[in-house]
């Protein structure tokens, strides 16, 4: 009776590693999109998180002595600055001195 009950539970204990398996494989794949948006497929990459994934988004500022700063965090209280939003196919990136004309 006792190998019985044991089969019966059997059944349950395997779905339940299956949803297990499937839950991993799921996170793992949303982990892998996350860090590689640039890999999403046409219908996912026009898609409201697709566009999302791809986009970076920075803020400028100058401070008192002039100098200016370039980051992904926005800066203290008070401070004016501006938000620009760059998608992953464009370089911000200045020209270095030698290639400029």
């Amino acid at each position: 009776m006792i190998t019985d009950m044991r089969r019966a539970g059997s059944p349950w204990k395997a779905r339940l590693l299956w949803l297990l398996v499937l839950l991993v494989g799921l996170g793992a794949g949303a982990m892998y999109v996350r860090q590689h948006p640039e890999v999403l497929p046409d219908w996912a990459a026009n898609s409201g998180l697709g566009r999302d994934l791809q986009t970076t988004t920075v803020y400028k500022w100058q401070d008192a002595s002039g100098e200016w700063h370039i980051s992904d965090r926005k800066p203290a209280d008070g401070v004016d600055y501006r938000k620009e939003e760059y998608t992953r196919d464009v370089n911000v990136l200045p020209l270095p001195p030698e290639l400029q004309q």
